[in-house]
């Protein structure tokens, strides 16, 4: 680091004094270099007019001279003036909409005329579909672009991240703020509830494995993620394909949205070189408040008081709660953990790549090495990336083409959330502030009276996730006839993931007691994927395309693990050194295979009248005999009305076109052998083992099958300079797979079946303007998606009082959404026993009678007891809109990024918030209980501490007491660059050099009390839960970009 410090310094010196100085470097005859300094140099004169090809003038036209900062803007009728310094110099000549132009002065020059040409318009870009690729004027289907520069211009680690807030209907959620954890993806709402909301990643036209191979408990969030593979700066660009046309050519896999993603191939030239070097700070962005030592004491008073116990005095046998205790380590601290654990994290990233090629063949080649700390103690991420992609022209009619990436990622993981004892989060609120760091002889204090230390939990334990991945891909395209093209696709995917995990009896609170596990998990998968595509025109007005093609994949994941404990030693932390072998051993082989049939056929007349329809075809193993095959089809209409005569006398619309699309997309995301039931080899009998029943058969189980309708306009105002995209859509999931419980006479507890139903239904927007052209540019995009998700139908034997009973927190009903919350009402504190004027009870006829100082919840029912029959809704958490805003300005070599994420109206139910009031044991609290219940008469929210809770339930009980807005706006990211001139650049034999400078979540707008309002439960139906996941961080990074 010191050594990039010291060159960092003599590099920026050195461009100043190049910058600042006039001087020249020229070789006399003997070769010998001196300095040649230029005093008041004459300087020359251009001046001229720009027009289009018409010879209409441009107004608001840029030129500049290359490798400077010296620039003008034309004036009304085109005409400019500017000087020079030298003879030889480039002028560049620019206008939003045209091809830029440079013109070499060759001494002083009037009356120049410059014609700019107008330049491939921003509609025939190509963007990438399933199976090929269409001009963006010919979509007839909802598709969302993220281009390469959104990317480069964001240096994340996650390329996920980066897509937040960037496109609509998209919402991106991080799962913590761990290093290398994973990220949830959901497109246009929540379509199922027992299987994978998550849209399928194909990565240069190869579907990908997404799903978490994780195996131990509590780490299932940390799942794979594609893109967290890929190096940002190696992606070309990624396609959201939203409706269901777009999706339905990927049949079963297409109900939840499909993810292209696209990587930088090689081109024709000279090889380029780009070299990425940054570093970086973090730090938690919030702090919680909890009590201090003395704070903690009296409320540990109050506790046995209100227990009326010990005649209001506190326990004799624990005297030393009382006051400080210099002598006792377990009573002589005041000690924030928050300040202990959280700590200023480093990273650091190198990327370099290689792009170059010829006619014959072209390669891009890419490395990058990250090297990321984590804010919590002991975390940290480790991850080498490597892509090679090469082109080979064969014939003139033979392309043939092979990419190959590998990834090594090492993650010393923390595992933070949670409510258990092994919560590291829990764990640095909880513990009691008079705890020391250390006994008096200076060694750790681990553990004591159920409380761990968090420093030895994070430094002692033992954590470690190692993967492997490699992924190859090969394809040869052949060009039969000239309209004709076959191409054939072959990939595989390769993954290993060994996870090792271990509990010192440092600690534990069983004396002598540690524990570990291993997992080792490999992962292949292969694919095969063939296409014929014919293209047509006919008189130049009839359009005609026809793609048909067949592909199949297959799936196979083994998994090894064993636990152990009674290790005999704690330096000895491999399982041969474990007393015990014991539960959750694991061994097994699970397998799946995929075919498909598919084709595509679109016509568009003139570009005016587009149509195109596909059917997909796709039988997968995972489903009942009777129930293998399943077909999707989608049709699209779309009308380019702008091009209509009657409006042509509206000169501000370069482009309007509405679409309409209907398409059918399957979901298959279950358990592999579901539809045929499951057997245990663990069972025994009489001493015996043998195989047991554990999972009923449904041969009938089929598909979910999500019908979608979309209807949308995309407008191109003012020559581009404004750009709108707006959708309206409606899609219905039928069939939901759903574990439905069943008598458990019959031996099971649940069925997998078809049931019920869910309906998404939405508004996007999106707009692109730019705001300002010329020296001064400024550029915004904004984007806002409205999602409305409801549950339709659900079999009314499955039901209970209406409703069934989702985990802990939520419930499935009828005419509600995924996420609904589902508890008690909170209405306050009785302030005097006497309040509870109906004697309303506890749990029962019989039950205690709420005090003073107890909480008051709505007896729903009136019956004066508060039980289950009082539940009720308490919130969502479903966003009503999510987004972001994006601006881009530049002047000159300057450039300044500010990106804006934002969600609005969902609730969080804060688990966390629950655990960190909750008066238990010694626990430590918020400084919420400064306000707690402490006589009669006292009118507060906050209800008397009682020691160990007798009533207990009334702490624990889910209740609208924890609910509150999940809504924020947040700076995402802000970046600010300078690009080097080009003229200095090449002096010291660069292409080009930028420096730059981001930070990361700097500010985040919230009502939300806990760390941070972007929660994520890992489950498509615990959704917006905080169970106390690993902080998000703020982040500064100091980057310099150089090319070759």
């Amino acid at each position: 680091m010191m050594t990039l410090r010291k060159y960092g310094l003599f590099l920026a010196s050195l461009l100043l004094f190049l910058y600042i100085s006039t001087a020249n470097i020229y070789s006399n005859v003997d070769n010998s270099l001196y300095w040649k300094v230029e005093i008041n140099q004459q300087k020359i004169i251009v001046s001229g007019t720009v027009a289009d090809q018409a010879g209409q003038p441009i107004p608001g036209a840029t030129i500049v001279e290359g490798g400077t900062t010296n620039g003008v803007v034309t004036d009304a009728d085109g005409k400019f003036t500017i000087s020079v310094q030298e003879n030889g110099a480039k002028l560049e000549f620019s206008f939003l909409g045209y091809t830029p132009y440079e013109h070499t002065v060759i001494g002083p020059q009037r009356n120049l005329m410059i014609t700019l040409t107008e330049e491939v318009s921003k509609l025939d870009e190509l963007v990438v579909i399933g199976y090929g690729s269409m001009k963006k004027r010919d979509i007839s289907g909802s598709i969302a672009t993220i281009s390469n520069e959104s990317l480069e211009n964001t240096p994340v680690k996650n390329v996920m991240s980066a897509l937040q807030g960037r496109a609509s209907g998209v919402q991106v959620v991080s799962n913590s703020g761990a290093p290398g954890d994973g990220i949830s993806v959901t497109v246009r709402g929540q379509s199922t509830l027992n299987s994978g909301n998550e849209p399928l990643y194909v990565v240069d036209g190869v579907p990908v494995e997404s799903n978490s191979l994780s195996q131990l408990n509590g780490y299932e969030s940390h799942g794979l993620n594609p893109l967290a593979d890929i190096n940002p700066q190696d992606i070309e660009s990624i396609e959201i394909l939203k409706d269901g046309s777009s999706t339905a050519i990927y049949g079963s896999r297409g109900a939840n949205g499909v993810v292209l993603i696209t990587t930088k191939r090689g081109r024709e030239g000279k090889p380029q070189i780009n070299v990425n070097l940054y570093t970086g700070v973090s730090n938690i962005t919030r702090k919680l408040s909890v009590l201090n030592a003395t704070q903690w004491r009296e409320i540990i008073i109050d506790t046995y008081k209100n227990l009326d116990a010990y005649n209001n005095t506190v326990n004799p046998s624990e005297p030393h709660w009382t006051a400080i205790d210099s002598l006792n380590p377990m009573n002589s601290g005041d000690v924030d953990w928050q300040d202990v654990m959280y700590r200023t994290a480093y990273q650091k990233q190198a990327n370099i790549s290689i792009i170059g090629g010829n006619q014959a063949a072209r390669y891009s080649l890419s490395s990058s090495f990250l090297d990321q700390d984590g804010i919590i103690l002991n975390s940290n991420y480790k991850r080498i990336t490597s892509r090679l992609n090469t082109d080979f022209k064969i014939t003139n009619k033979v392309n043939v083409g092979y990419s190959v990436s590998y990834m090594y990622g090492k993650n010393n993981r923390i595992n933070a959330g949670g409510t258990g004892n092994n919560s590291l989060v829990q764990s640095i609120l909880v513990r009691p502030p008079v705890y020391s760091l250390t006994y008096p002889d200076g060694s750790p204090i681990y553990y004591f009276n159920g409380k761990r230390n968090p420093v030895g939990l994070a430094i002692e334990a033992t954590h470690l996730n190692t993967t492997n991945r490699i992924i190859g891909n090969q394809y040869v395209e052949w060009e039969i006839l000239k309209d004709l093209r076959f191409k054939t696709n072959i990939s595989l995917d390769f993954i290993t993931m060994k996870e090792d995990e271990f509990y010192p009896t440092t600690v534990d609170y069983r004396a002598g007691w540690n524990s570990g596990a291993v997992r080792a998990t490999h992962n292949l998968t292969w694919a095969n994927e063939n296409y014929l595509t014919y293209t047509k025109t006919f008189n130049k007005k009839h359009n005609f395309s026809l793609l048909g093609g067949f592909s199949q994949q297959e799936w196979k994941t083994e998994t090894t693990g064993l636990n152990g404990q009674f290790f005999a030693s704690d330096n000895i932390r491999t399982l041969n050194g474990a007393g015990t072998i014991s539960g959750q051993n694991v061994n097994t082989t699970v397998e799946h295979s995929l075919m498909s049939v598919f084709g595509r056929v679109g016509y568009d007349y003139l570009g005016k009248y587009l149509v195109q329809a596909t059917m997909r075809a796709d039988g997968s193993s995972r489903f009942g005999k009777e129930k293998k095959w399943g077909s999707f089809p989608s049709a699209s209409i779309a009308w380019r009305f702008s091009d209509e005569t009657f409006f042509n006398s509206l000169n501000a619309l370069e482009d309007g076109k509405l679409r309409f699309s209907v398409g059918q997309t399957g979901n298959e995301s279950i358990s592999n052998y579901v539809s045929q039931g499951e057997f245990s080899l663990n069972a025994n009998y009489l001493d015996y083992s043998g195989a047991a029943p554990t999972a009923m058969p449904n041969y009938n189980l089929s598909w979910e099958t999500t019908t979608q309708y979309n209807t949308g306009i995309d407008l191109s105002l003012f020559n581009g300079r404004i750009y709108l995209t707006a959708d309206a859509y409606q899609k219905n999931t039928t069939d939901l797979l759903f574990n439905v419980p069943i008598p458990e006479t019959t031996g099971f507890s649940s069925i997998s079946q078809n049931i019920g139903e869910i309906q998404n239904k939405g508004l996007e927007f999106a707009l692109t303007t730019h705001n300002l052209i010329g020296n001064f540019k400024w550029i915004t995009n904004f984007n806002i998606g409205m999602n409305r998700n409801k549950i339709v139908s659900l079999p009314e034997n499955i039901l209970t009082n209406g409703y069934l009973q989702n985990g802990t927190y939520h419930i499935l009903k009828v005419g509600e959404s995924i996420g609904t919350f589902y508890g008690w009402k909170f209405l306050g504190v009785y302030s005097r026993d006497e309040d509870n004027i109906n004697q309303v009870k506890y749990g029962s006829a019989n039950g205690k009678v709420f005090r003073g100082g107890d909480p008051i919840w709505d007896d729903l029912n009136g019956d004066h007891i508060i039980d289950d029959q009082d539940k009720q809704i308490i919130g969502n958490a479903q966003p009503k809109f999510t987004g972001g805003l994006n601006n881009d300005f530049s002047y000159k070599n300057f450039s300044l990024n500010i990106f804006l994420q934002f969600s609005y109206g969902n609730d969080i139910y804060s688990n966390l918030n629950m655990m960190r009031n909750w008066v238990f044991a010694y626990n430590n609290v918020s400084t919420d209980a400064l306000n707690r219940w402490r006589k009669q008469g006292d009118v507060t929210d906050f209800p008397r501490p009682i020691r160990n809770d007798p009533l207990r339930n009334e702490y624990l009980r889910v209740s609208d007491r924890w609910i509150e807005d999940g809504s924020y706006m947040r700076l995402k990211n802000v970046s600010l660059a300078y690009d080097l001139p080009r003229r200095l650049a090449n002096r010291i034999f660069l292409e080009g050099l930028q420096l730059y400078v981001t930070g990361e979540n700097l500010i985040t707008w919230t009502h939300y009390t806990a760390y941070d309002p972007e929660v994520s439960s890992y489950s498509g139906l615990q959704i917006g839960v905080d169970d106390g996941s690993y902080p998000q961080s703020r982040t500064f990074i100091f980057g310099l970009n150089i090319k070759f």
